[in-house]
């Protein structure tokens, strides 16, 4: 397996400087062949041709075009689950191969995942996430996770090398970094930019990663295959609102770029990842689908947005709604306690108005044109008022005086006992 380590510089290389990573391409992170039933939308012939991949939700609209060596048949297709989650975006798709030479490539742009404890419904999570077990951390374990699922019924998985971020050449490292920063500042502007406030939400740990996995697989006949794996990966935990008042922590991690590489043998592993590297570096993403893409996902976000301001503004008429029924209570039980004021004698008024008081912790103050005023009990025993007992102003000091250094005029009240 002394080849690999060549392959896999080959093939980071490539992705890092316009090859493989210029491409935006995606593939399907089930099985290489998927379970969607739509039928293949990009398929070639015995000549290198441009071909194109259409987008059958989106009224078959053009999503991109690649060049196809001879010898190759791809077939493309679009995954819109992240997209209609409001997760991500689309996710393109493509898978590659070669039936004489026995070769065979399969790669995606792009896919968000989240920690089973999400508290998303079993049921709504992305196929992928619905057998996972536990969060993977690294861009080793997940790539592990791929090439198990590509071949579900092989006898034995053998992995023979590892290339981690720290032994990847800087090309690949430096753009899972630039990836991971990218990500990173995208969320930052979304929290920030979001109706809830970044107040609402905190970024507890951010860390880009990449990694590429070699394997010789055994399948259920008895032959083996040759295989490579290669993505780029970012993890991002947050802490994010989840109901009234409440938060909970998620773990997100992003995949850009998963490609596998499958072949016969040594030597023909590596021709397969040149070949793919090379049709992938033609891929041309349709600028207009794009936009269009764009402008969908923009609307959706207003639309989230204004549902959310249509239920701050729900809550505000309730509390209002509340605040007046409070008041029109208290004008009630005011009425009551005026009435039985009248209609007993004036030492059980006194005492009424004294009970009253006591309960409602004030104080009777009286102006010089005989305005009473309740001031709560510890507002201090210096109160001050204009003429027309519109501003209260106390004070616990015996010194106090509120006409030293004014325009206005305050004349000091008199406590009604």
């Amino acid at each position: 397996m002394k080849m690999y380590p060549m392959l896999i510089l080959t093939v980071c290389l490539s992705a890092g400087c316009g090859g493989a990573g210029g491409s935006k391409s995606a593939a399907e992170g089930t099985t290489p062949a998927g379970t969607d039933e739509r039928k293949p939308t990009a398929t070639v012939y015995d000549e290198t041709r441009k071909v194109s991949l259409y987008d059958p939700y989106m009224q078959n609209a053009q999503v991109l075009t690649i060049d196809c060596l001879p010898g190759w048949q791809l077939v493309g297709k679009v995954d819109m689950e992240d997209f209609q989650q409001a997760n991500g975006t689309p996710n393109a798709q493509i898978k590659g191969s070669d039936g004489v030479r026995q070769l065979g490539f399969y790669t995606e742009m792009a896919r968000s995942y989240y920690d089973e404890n999400d508290g998303v419904a079993t049921g709504q999570r992305h196929p992928l996430l619905r057998s996972m077990k536990r969060p993977y951390t690294t861009a080793e374990d997940y790539l592990q996770y791929v090439v198990r699922t590509q071949f579900p019924h092989a006898q034995s998985i053998e992995l023979k090398d590892v290339q981690t971020y720290d032994k990847l050449p800087d090309a690949m490292r430096q753009r899972a970094d630039n990836y991971g920063q990218l990500l990173l500042r995208n969320f930052q502007q979304g929290i920030a930019n979001s109706v809830m406030g970044s107040s609402f939400a905190q970024i507890l740990n951010a860390k880009a990663d990449a990694a590429a996995v070699g394997c010789v697989i055994k399948l259920e006949n008895g032959k083996e295959v040759y295989h490579l794996a290669t993505a780029y990966f970012f993890i991002l935990d947050v802490r994010m609102p989840y109901g009234t008042m409440r938060t909970i922590d998620r773990r997100m991690w992003n995949v850009l770029e998963l490609t596998t590489f499958t072949a016969a043998d040594e030597k023909s592993l590596d021709l397969a990842g040149a070949e793919a590297s090379h049709m992938k570096g033609t891929i041309q993403l349709n600028p207009g689908y794009i936009q269009t893409i764009t402008s969908m996902q923009q609307a959706s976000i207003e639309r989230v947005r204004q549902n959310v301001r249509a239920g701050i503004i729900r809550n505000q008429q309730q509390a209002a709604r509340i605040s007046e029924q409070l008041r029109q209570n208290a004008a009630e039980i005011s009425d009551i306690q005026m009435s039985m004021y009248e209609s007993t004698s004036a030492m059980q008024d006194r005492v009424t108005q004294l009970h009253s008081e006591a309960i409602r912790e004030v104080n009777p103050y009286v102006s010089s044109d005989g305005t009473v005023v309740d001031v709560p009990i510890g507002s201090g025993t210096q109160v001050w008022s204009t003429s027309d007992a519109s501003t209260i102003l106390s004070s616990d000091s015996y010194f106090f005086n509120p006409n030293i250094g004014s325009t206005i005029e305050y004349q000091q009240m008199q406590l009604l006992r």
